[in-house]
């Protein structure tokens, strides 16, 4: 298989051009000529991954968070773009698509949680209303849980090394789930009137308001709430390029410790 070949077939199932405006995901570093016999996934490409990728003879990396993000002023001997360009290996990069679409991480979150199918969840927060596709899904549960036990469930579904979380004070009927930084995504449920929400990122005041809004926070993390796909996209490539190495790095772990 080509990198090419790999992009297409992502192209697939989450479309680069559904990516939101401030995005950059796609192919940020290599050709889609160069061909590929291993092939890393991961949620960060890091310079422990490039060089771990380098030592296996992986070709390319496919990864959630986009390498290249913010505009480079330069690109240095520490930088993970320089050690991708001088080991040759690729970069696809599927970022905010990934969030959105049908069967992306929203989805995965919704479905690990078991709150069920979620192929017809609601949208948390359109970006293409005509797609019906947004960040995050919201589930109307049949029954009633408190903040402590749906901290609980997120804990065990997301395999958190510890949840930050703030009671809204009220029983939980509909709980919104938007993966990574879904600070904004608080007080979109405070206007919609959503009881909890599980993300990632909230800062100090956002629970604050929450709080007072009657808004259960749930804080599972950045990581823990978008390495999932990790997993999934390794099923997913694996099944349509059966003859390629695809693999997790061991570097591809959480950066932050807890005590």
């Amino acid at each position: 298989m080509t990198v090419g070949e790999v992009y297409d077939y992502i192209n697939t199932y989450a479309p680069f051009r559904l990516q939101d405006d401030f995005d950059n995901s796609g192919l940020l570093v290599g050709s889609r000529d160069t061909e590929v016999y291993r092939l890393a996934v991961c949620l960060d490409i890091t310079n422990d991954i490039v060089e771990e990728c380098e030592r296996v003879g992986a070709q390319l990396i496919v990864s959630h968070h986009p390498v290249i993000f913010h505009k480079l002023a330069r690109i240095d001997e520490h930088s993970p773009v320089y050690k991708l360009i001088k080991s040759d290996i690729a970069a696809i990069c599927a970022h905010t698509n990934l969030d959105m679409v049908r069967g992306g991480i929203s989805d995965l979150m919704y479905d690990m949680i078991g709150f069920g199918d979620p192929k017809n969840a609601p949208v948390l927060h359109l970006i293409h209303p005509d797609k019906n596709i947004g960040y995050g899904r919201i589930a109307y549960l049949d029954f009633e849980i408190s903040a402590d036990g749906l901290a609980e469930k997120a804990k065990a579904a997301f395999g958190c090394q510890s949840i930050k979380y703030s009671d809204g004070g009220r029983s939980i009927k509909s709980v919104a789930l938007s993966s990574g930084a879904g600070n904004d995504e608080v007080y979109n449920c405070i206007k919609m009137g959503i009881d909890a929400i599980i993300t990632g990122d909230v800062k100090h005041h956002a629970f604050i308001d929450a709080r007072n809004a009657g808004v259960t926070v749930i804080d599972a993390g950045h990581y823990a709430t978008e390495n999932i796909i990790v997993g999934e996209l390794i099923r997913k490539l694996s099944a349509h390029f059966p003859d390629a190495d695809i693999f997790e790095p061991a570097a591809n772990a959480e950066l932050c410790r807890y005590i």
